[in-house]
């Protein structure tokens, strides 16, 4: 549960990580990459847009502007397969499917339509 809450910081914090490991590229000869002259000055920008990047992700997550809206995925499928009555597609995701929630809420619907 630790990193699903933490992952978008991750993420901003590995693009400002690498924005930050363009710029050190650029202005420092590296063995490692050693771009030439129009180069370096494209490297740079590119860093501080990285840079940039991963501030503003950072800032826009503090203020709680990069919340999930609408629903997900599983909320879709469990509504759809509410809504089904093929007693055979039922059982087989109830079976098959990879999610747990979903082959319950098949269970689920596979016992209403029995009953």
């Amino acid at each position: 549960m630790y990193l699903k809450r933490n992952f978008p910081y991750i993420v901003a914090g590995y693009v400002t990580a690498v924005g930050l490991f363009f710029s050190f590229s650029a202005f420092i000869e590296d063995a490692f990459l050693d771009p030439e002259p129009p180069g370096s000055h494209f490297l740079a920008v590119l860093s501080i847009i990285f840079i940039g990047a991963g501030i503003y992700f950072i800032y826009l997550l503090n203020r709680g502007k990069l919340k999930k809206s609408g629903k997900t995925i599983t909320e879709v499928r469990q509504e759809a397969i509410e809504k089904l009555k093929d007693q055979a597609l039922l059982a087989q995701i109830a079976l098959e499917d990879k999610n747990r929630e979903i082959r319950k809420t098949a269970e689920k619907r596979l016992d209403e339509l029995n009953n």
